[in-house]
């Protein structure tokens, strides 16, 4: 049976996040990758057994190089030779910075100047759409290893058929939707919207008909659960949520995305990773590079493919954030108005809003 794209991005991300080593292949090699953060001595002492190789690899991004001073030679990702055994505490030190004060002097590190990045890059994508930590060993195997790998329900992909993006619609198809009264409020929809590539669910709060209304008031709102449920003061998302909401029940008409993008793009446990490295005093930014993310990985053409399923193509966006307006622009929505998001400062957030105005460009 011949799996699409989205299809084959999906498991390979489900693989990874389970545990489970993949096969990537282009014409020159094929490598045998797996996720550091799920690895475990058995699974390492297994891969081990069965590659027999005496070398491996470590791709990390170029973020968490100049963490641990290694050499760069690529755009996108940095290779770490290794040519002998490891052990897995220093693997798992490696990818992350959480462990860093346990393993203070883990090189000097060599990495690859030559040879293929491609394969390389592609599984630091694949590792971050599984929200884990983007770290992983990658094991050159034979053809005759690889076949017995695939015969033994091992996933393998041709890297120029893998698409990490939903790329194949314009549109994303919705999966349910009902009518849901809030707050004495009858007219009001949620509408559920599922990735392809990975199988995670967004959500469309439609007040009214907002097709009738041109631009439509609309807010992209990333999920934080310990903003939006706990009410953290360590961020401004709860308050912006709830601003948000009232403004389009007052007026009656709106959309507010709510994308499953937490912590910017890296997942919940990987944004309380960083948090623990801002109560070691790095900043929100510094926190995210250290764990070998970039300032925001969130993909905002999800957003504009759910507002373009829903017949909205022009928006008053509420948002602080210029980028947010850049990005949905490029993307195919036009952004008539901004709509500024006034919230409240408080002694825990203070840093986090100065580092957003500083370093992300934000507009307060």
């Amino acid at each position: 049976m011949l799996l699409s794209s989205s299809e084959i991005s999906s498991r390979l991300v489900s693989d990874l996040r389970l545990g489970v080593p993949i096969i990537l292949f282009d014409k020159q090699q094929s490598v045998l990758a797996a996720a550091i953060e799920t690895l475990s001595s058995e699974k390492l002492e297994k891969i081990n057994q069965i590659t027999k190789s005496k070398k491996f690899e470590i791709a990390i991004t170029n973020r968490r190089a100049k963490v641990l001073n290694a050499r760069i030679y690529n755009e996108t990702v940095t290779r770490l030779s290794i040519e002998e055994k490891i052990d897995l505490h220093l693997l798992h030190a490696i990818a992350d910075p959480s462990k860093d004060l346990d393993y203070p002097l883990k090189g000097p590190f060599q990495s690859e100047r030559d040879g293929n990045f491609d394969i390389a890059s592609l599984s630091l994508s694949l590792c971050k759409k599984a929200r884990l930590l983007p770290a992983l060993i990658l094991v050159n195997i034979s053809n005759r290893i690889k076949k017995e790998l695939v015969s033994a329900q091992i996933s393998e992909c041709n890297i120029k058929n893998l698409k990490i993006k939903n790329e194949e619609t314009a549109f994303l198809p919705s999966l349910s939707s009902a009518q849901l009264p809030i707050s004495g409020h009858q007219k009001i929809s949620l509408t559920v919207f599922r990735e392809l590539t990975d199988l995670t669910e967004h959500y469309a709060i439609v007040f009214g008909n907002p097709k009738k209304i041109q631009p439509v008031l609309t807010r992209v709102h990333s999920a934080c659960f310990t903003g939006d449920l706990l009410g953290s003061e360590k961020c401004d998302c709860g308050e912006q949520f709830s601003i948000a909401m009232s403004k389009m029940r007052n007026e009656g008409n709106g959309v507010l995305l709510y994308l499953n993008q937490e912590g910017r793009g890296i997942g919940l446990a990987n944004k309380m990773r960083a948090y623990h490295l801002q109560n070691l005093g790095f900043d929100t930014v510094d926190a995210n590079h250290r764990l070998g993310f970039e300032d925001d990985e969130r993909d905002l053409e999800i957003a504009a493919k759910i507002l373009k399923s829903l017949g909205v193509n022009d928006v008053k966006l509420m948002t602080n954030n210029p980028k947010k307006i850049e990005l949905l622009t490029v993307n195919g929505i036009t952004v008539k108005e901004r709509v500024p998001l006034i919230v409240s400062i408080n002694p825990n957030n203070e840093t986090y809003l100065k580092t957003k105005a500083k370093k992300s460009g934000h507009l307060f």
